[in-house]
């Protein structure tokens, strides 16, 4: 979550925009997997504009209230009840955001013809092989001394740079890091290509697509995981919940005010944004394959 907040800060004035632009972020992002026609562009900006609305004036007050109280409790000191809490939310968001990205992805798959589902593995597996690049050629040594180097920069957009002893702290936990990526990319794999044979053999009956589609998704985590990989993350997260509490239990003063005053600007830009939004939610309405 911190560093999350950190990614966020790091921009500073320019959360706004990138926020206000994050329409054509994710026109750019399903641009990686398919080439859009003019009508699935049509439709996908139009349903996309309805999504942000909803979050920018649904999420982001939650977003502020969350943050506001962080700051407020700064120093009190935490545990892991508060940041287990904490992720606890940010799912509960990522969840309530999925459930109203699934229709979209839906009609535009529904939408999909010979040769776009033709191209669909090639871009997919070049993503994958992007995300397995990431670790690869590098020891565990490495890839954990990257670890805590990422996690310091990030705290540290928060707090300021952290001194000796937190340091030295940061240094030890990082030996309990697991590499992660390969096996996320396998499970990609897996789940991506009951996906496509899903795409090459249900088109034609979109509510049964729909109902076997929306199967696959929740079956992510439970079934296509797999034992070691649900492991791994798990002491992965536990890691960096147990580095979280431990740091900003031992913030100095000067810390301290710094992450309550970098926390407050950006709840209070959350809440700019959400004072920014429409009177009314976009009421364009574009058909696509199921009108």
């Amino acid at each position: 979550m911190l560093i999350l907040l950190a990614l966020a800060l790091q921009a500073g004035c320019g959360v706004k925009l990138m926020y206000n632009n994050l329409d054509r972020f994710a026109r750019w992002g399903i641009s990686d997997y398919v080439d859009l026609t003019d009508a699935q562009r049509d439709y996908f900006d139009a349903e996309v504009a309805k999504l942000l609305y909803w979050h920018r004036t649904q999420h982001l007050p939650q977003y502020a209230d969350l943050i506001e109280t962080l700051a407020l409790n700064v120093g009190e000191g935490t545990d892991m009840s508060d940041i287990e809490r904490i992720s606890d939310w940010m799912f509960l968001w990522y969840e309530e955001i999925e459930v109203r990205l699934v229709p979209i992805a839906v009609e535009v798959m529904l939408s999909l013809d010979d040769e776009q589902v033709a191209e669909l593995p090639r871009r997919l597996e070049r993503d994958n092989e992007r995300l397995e690049e990431d670790e690869a050629g590098l020891s565990q040594l490495e890839l954990q001394r990257r670890w805590q180097r990422e996690y310091r920069d990030g705290f540290e957009r928060l707090v300021g740079k952290l001194n000796s002893a937190q340091q030295a702290y940061l240094a030890r936990q990082s030996l309990d890091y697991i590499p992660q990526y390969s096996l996320w990319a396998d499970y990609r794999r897996r789940w991506q290509a009951d996906v496509l044979q899903l795409i090459r053999t249900e088109l034609d009956d979109p509510e049964a697509f729909e109902a076997s589609f929306r199967l696959l998704v929740a079956a992510r985590i439970p079934v296509y995981y797999g034992a070691e990989l649900t492991e791994v993350f798990k002491r992965n997260e536990r890691q960096y919940q147990e580095v979280t509490v431990w740091l900003l239990n031992n913030l100095t003063e000067k810390q301290r005010e710094k992450l309550e005053t970098r926390l407050l600007e950006l709840a209070s830009t959350f809440r700019e944004l959400n004072a920014e939004a429409d009177d009314r939610a976009p009421d364009t309405s574009v058909c696509l394959v199921r009108c």
